[in-house]
C-alpha cells in the first residue's frame, strides 16, 4: 500500500506542474489576443438536464497555473514531511480534492456551480485543520468552519437574487448598475474567506493544520478565494463599498502587523503576514487596482508557499518547536533552508528586485499619486512599515541570533523536497520581473516627485534600522495596550476563550438537559403508550379477524344454498 501511495504522490506531482505549464502558455496566448471562451458541459438523465460552465480567459488560466504549480510543488514535499503518518493516504486525498474545489472556483463563472467550490474549500479546510485530532485542532476547526458558513450564507443570498433576475452567470450582469445587494453580499462572503476584520481570528488558528496544508491554504488556495472573487466581480463595488473595503482591510493591515511584531510562534508570523497581505491586496481592489491586485496575489502565492514549506522543515527537524526564541545557528545548520527562507522573507517586504517588489511598489507608488486622504496615507504607510518590521525581525532571529537550544540538523538529502523548493525559490526572484514584462508592462513607468519616489525605500530603511534594536524585545505582556496590539486586538479570544464556554460546554449541557428529559419523560411516556397500543391492537385483530372469519364462511353458506337450489 505504501509503496502504491508513494508512486501516486510522485506521479500526481508532474502531472500537476505539467497542467500548470499548460494553463501558463494558454494564458498568456489569451492575454496576447484579447481572447477567452465559455465551455458548457451538459449533462442528461432523462427528462433533466443541468448545464455546467467553464470560463476560460487570462486571469482564470494564470491563476489555475499557479494553483497546480504550488499544489504540485507541495504533493512532492508532503511525499517527505508526512512520510511518518499512519493516515497518510487520507491526507494525500484531502490535499486533492482541497485542490479541486479550488478549480471549480476559479473556472466556473456561474454562481451556483461556484458554491460547490466554495462550500468544499470550507468542508476539507475543516477535516485538514482537525487532522491531528487534539483539543487544539478541534477549537481551531470550528472556528474556521464557523467563520466560513457565514460567508456561504451570503452567497447563497445572492445564488436568489441571480434566482428572481433569471441568470446565475455572473456575466449576464455586466451592463446592470442596481446591484448593490449583492455587491456588500460578495464583499462580506470575501471578507470571511480572507479572513478581514472582525473575522480574522480563524486565520492564525488554522495553523493547527499540518504545514502542507498551512502552505497550500495560505498561498493559492483558501484565504486567496475572497480576493479572487473580489477580482471577478468588481463590477459589483460601488464608491460606498469600496470606501467601506479600504478601512477594512487597512485595519486588518494594522492589526496584524503589530500583532506580528509581539508574536513568537513561526507559523503564527507567517500567517499574520498572509492577512496583512491580503488586506493590501483588498484595498488595491477598493483603490480601483485589480489587475495589480492580482499580480500581487500570484507573487505572494509563490514566497507565501516556499515561506511555510521552510518553516515546516525546521519545525520538523527540531522536534516540533515553533518558539523562535528557542532557534539558534540555524544559518549554520540548515543553510539551505535559511537561503530559501530568506529569499522568500525579503519577497514578502517588497526587497527590491525581487517578485514582491514588483508588485508591492507599483501598488505603492500609485497609491501615493491618487488623492486618497492623509489618514489613508498613514495608515498605508504604517501598514509598509509594520511589514519591514516583522520580515526583518523574523531574519535576524533565525539568521543572527545566538544559541538557545541545541538545534538538530534537518535532512533536506530528499530528491523530492529539493525539487519542490528549488521550483517556487525560482518564481520568488522572477515571476514578478516576468509577470512585470509579459503581464502588465504598461504600469512600469509611473513619474513621481523625487520625495515621494523615495519615501517607501526611507520608510523600509527606518523600520529595517528600528526592528535591529528592539528585535530582542521579550517582555511584552506587563501591558495592557502592549498585550491589545499583540493578541490581534483580542480577537483572538474567540479560538478558544470563546468557543469552550459558550458553544462546546453549552452544547453540552443543553444536550444531557435535553436528551435527558425525552428520555426520562418521552421516552418512557411513548414505551407504555406503544406498549398498551400493541396490546390493544393485537387483542382487536385477533376478535376482527375470528368477526371476519364468521361472516365469510357465512356468505360461501349463502352462496351454496343460492346455487343449490
Amino acid at each position: 500500500m505504501m509503496n502504491f501511495l508513494n508512486f501516486l504522490y510522485l506521479v500526481m506531482s508532474p502531472f500537476f506542474i505539467f497542467c500548470g505549464l499548460l494553463f501558463f502558455f494558454m494564458s498568456f496566448f489569451f492575454f496576447s489576443q484579447n481572447f477567452s471562451f465559455l465551455i458548457y458541459w451538459s449533462f442528461y438523465y432523462s427528462s433533466f438536464s443541468i448545464n455546467f460552465p467553464f470560463y476560460f480567459d487570462f486571469i482564470s488560466c494564470l491563476f489555475m497555473s499557479l494553483v497546480l504549480f504550488i499544489s504540485g510543488s507541495i504533493i512532492l514535499y508532503s511525499d517527505y514531511y508526512m512520510e511518518s503518518e499512519i493516515y497518510k493516504v487520507r491526507f494525500f486525498f484531502l490535499m486533492f480534492f482541497f485542490v479541486i474545489s479550488m478549480i471549480f472556483l476559479i473556472l466556473c463563472p456561474n454562481i451556483f456551480c461556484m458554491l460547490l467550490g466554495w462550500d468544499g474549500l470550507g468542508l476539507i479546510s475543516y477535516c485538514l485543520v482537525i487532522y491531528y485530532q487534539n483539543y487544539k485542532a478541534f477549537c481551531s476547526g470550528m472556528i474556521t468552519a464557523l467563520t466560513n458558513r457565514v460567508g456561504d450564507v451570503f452567497i447563497l443570498s445572492c445564488i436568489a437574487f441571480c434566482f428572481s433576475m433569471g441568470s446565475f452567470n455572473y456575466m449576464n450582469f455586466l451592463s446592470l448598475n442596481d446591484l448593490q445587494f449583492m455587491g456588500i453580499f460578495f464583499v462580506i462572503a470575501a471578507m470571511t474567506k480572507s479572513a478581514q476584520v472582525p473575522f480574522s481570528a480563524w486565520l492564525p488558528a488554522a495553523m493547527a493544520a499540518p504545514t502542507p496544508v498551512s502552505s497550500l491554504v495560505h498561498s493559492s488556495t483558501l484565504v486567496t478565494a475572497g480576493v479572487y472573487i473580489l477580482i471577478r466581480y468588481n463590477f459589483f463595488l460601488t464608491k460606498e463599498i469600496n470606501f467601506f473595503l479600504i478601512c477594512i482591510s487597512l485595519l486588518t493591515m494594522i492589526m496584524s502587523g503589530f500583532s506580528g511584531m509581539f508574536e513568537f510562534d513561526l507559523k503564527k508570523i507567517i500567517a499574520l503576514s498572509t492577512l496583512s497581505q491580503l488586506g493590501f491586496m483588498i484595498s488595491s481592489i477598493a483603490l480601483g487596482y485589480s489587475e495589480l491586485a492580482f499580480f500581487h496575489l500570484i507573487t505572494h502565492a509563490s514566497f507565501k508557499a516556499l515561506l511555510f514549506m521552510c518553516a515546516g522543515l525546521l519545525i520538523h527537524g527540531l522536534f516540533d518547536i515553533q518558539d523562535i526564541r528557542l532557534y539558534g545557528l540555524m544559518s549554520k545548520n540548515n543553510s539551505l533552508i535559511i537561503c530559501f527562507f530568506n529569499i522568500a522573507n525579503l519577497s514578502l517586504c517588497g526587497f527590491p528586485f525581487l517578485s514582491g517588489f514588483f508588485s508591492k511598489d507599483l501598488i505603492l507608488e500609485l497609491m501615493l499619486m491618487k488623492s486618497i486622504g492623509f489618514l489613508f496615507f498613514f495608515l498605508y504607510s504604517l501598514g509598509t512599515f509594520l511589514t519591514v518590521f516583522y520580515s526583518f525581525r523574523l531574519f535576524i532571529f533565525l539568521t543572527f541570533k545566538k544559541v538557545f537550544f541545541s538545534s538538530v540538523e534537518v535532512n533536506t538529502k530528499s530528491l523530492g523536497v529539493q525539487k519542490s523548493m528549488f521550483i517556487l525559490f525560482f518564481f520568488s526572484i522572477a515571476l514578478g520581473l516576468l509577470g512585470s514584462n509579459l503581464f502588465f508592462f504598461h504600469y512600469n513607468y509611473i513619474v513621481l516627485p523625487f520625495l515621494l519616489k523615495i519615501f517607501v525605500s526611507l520608510l523600509c530603511i527606518s523600520s529595517f534600522i528600528l526592528c535591529y534594536y528592539f528585535s530582542y524585545f521579550y517582555s511584552i505582556y506587563n501591558n495592557t495596550f502592549i498585550m491589545f496590539l499583540s493578541q490581534m486586538w483580542f480577537l483572538g479570544f474567540l479560538k478558544t476563550d470563546f468557543l469552550k464556554p459558550f458553544s462546546f460546554n453549552f452544547s453540552y449541557f443543553n444536550s444531557k438537559l435535553l436528551v435527558g428529559f425525552i428520555e426520562m419523560n418521552y421516552g418512557f411516556f411513548s414505551y407504555n403508550f406503544l406498549n398498551n397500543l400493541s396490546f390493544y391492537m393485537n387483542k382487536f385483530m385477533k376478535s376482527l379477524f375470528f368477526m371476519f372469519f364468521i361472516f365469510f364462511m357465512f356468505f360461501i353458506l349463502l352462496i351454496v344454498f343460492f346455487f343449490s337450489f
